[in-house]
């Protein structure tokens, strides 16, 4: 014999109304397991449409970088390539000048290939080839370094340079060029410079790599009318 309360449940099951507010309980409905509260899946495939879309508008945009960090590597990537070719002439044992195509947009370095180790650069493409080094590119055939794109040699807004240097050519080196000898150091003595760089984007985007005598560089940003390291 089958208790009351029991009997009473079940009859409660078999009743349709009570099924219903049961599942509704449950926030169940006809036809499936989907939440009155939650999304349907159109909700969610058009949400994730809409997300794809703006992702593909705004998503090269962020991740473009400024105009003041691409002159800040394209210094960074010189002030390297510069102590790399100074090594170089001190493994070698030969003069390597390093010759800066304002207009070109371009640098490229040349090897002394005398027999005797003369200290003799004639800015060959077979001395550039003797380097090994800065051939990313070529201009007129010339193997070497163009700049990236949108930095050109300049000093944009910066009237002055790091620590008062001379601001007032983009290139401040004695006929665009810089030599190391066989000790590495910057030939003739004690001369050196700087070397600016600016986005065409933005003038205020200034960059600088200094040269001193004793063949040490330095890659500087310019910032708010200060340089900083």
């Amino acid at each position: 014999m089958v208790p009351e309360a029991v009997a009473s449940r079940w009859a409660g099951w078999g009743d349709h109304s009570v099924c219903d507010e049961r599942r509704d309980a449950f926030g169940l409905q006809e036809g499936g397991l989907t939440s009155r509260r939650g999304f349907t899946v159109i909700d969610l495939i058009v949400t994730l449409l809409m997300l794809a879309v703006v992702a593909t508008i705004f998503l090269p945009r962020a991740l473009k970088s400024s105009p003041q960090l691409q002159v800040d590597l394209a210094a960074r990537a010189l002030s390297r390539d510069l102590e790399t070719l100074r090594m170089r002439a001190i493994a070698a044992k030969r003069h390597v000048r390093v010759h800066f195509d304002q207009a070109g947009r371009f640098y490229t370095a040349y090897m002394d290939m005398t027999p005797g180790r003369l200290g003799v650069v004639a800015e060959t493409a077979d001395e550039v080839r003797g380097t090994g080094l800065l051939t990313r590119g070529s201009v007129g055939g010339v193997p070497g370094v163009p700049l990236p794109k949108g930095v050109f040699f300049g000093s944009g807004a910066a009237l002055s340079g790091p620590d008062g240097a001379d601001a007032s050519d983009p290139i401040v080196l004695d006929g665009d060029v810089v030599e190391f000898d066989a000790r590495g150091m910057v030939a003739p003595p004690g001369s050196g410079g700087v070397v600016y760089l600016v986005h065409e984007d933005d003038e205020t985007a200034v960059a600088a790599v200094t040269i001193s005598g004793a063949g040490a560089f330095r890659a500087w940003r310019y910032q708010v009318g200060i340089w900083r390291k």
